[in-house]
């Protein structure tokens, strides 16, 4: 089992989050509330490959749709596939955030939710 230290960083500290220390990524306390667990999935990893963005580019809200997608697919018997969930959501950017959004005419899987906006004061 891997073992992860854990540096909590506060937006009054003088670390960016843009800019993590070498060989550290930046994860928001905010995004592991919505219910985000490292090591990543296969599927959240290709989710993030696919669609050509890192973990601390997406919001809460959209960690959770992943989440709850993965979360909807596999007791019914299915693996999430990333073909699958671009069926019911679609990539979206919000300024220099991105999310997902429900496909034009498409069906309510897991539904919106509001990210807040201090979302981004605390990441480890």
């Amino acid at each position: 089992m891997a073992s992860f230290l854990w540096t909590v960083w506060s937006s009054r500290w003088p670390v960016l989050p843009s800019r993590p220390p070498p060989r550290k990524v930046v994860v928001y306390q905010k995004t592991l509330d919505a219910g985000l667990r490292l090591p990543l999935t296969d599927f959240q990893e290709e989710v993030l490959q696919n669609d050509g963005c890192s973990i601390q580019m997406l919001t809460p809200n959209a960690v959770n749709k992943v989440v709850a997608f993965e979360m909807i697919c596999q007791p019914n018997g299915y693996l999430p596939d990333y073909f699958m969930f671009k069926y019911f959501f679609r990539f979206c950017c919000t300024g220099d955030k991105y999310t997902f959004s429900i496909q034009r005419g498409g069906h309510t899987l897991v539904p919106d939710g509001r990210t807040p906006k201090s979302w981004q004061d605390r990441w480890l």
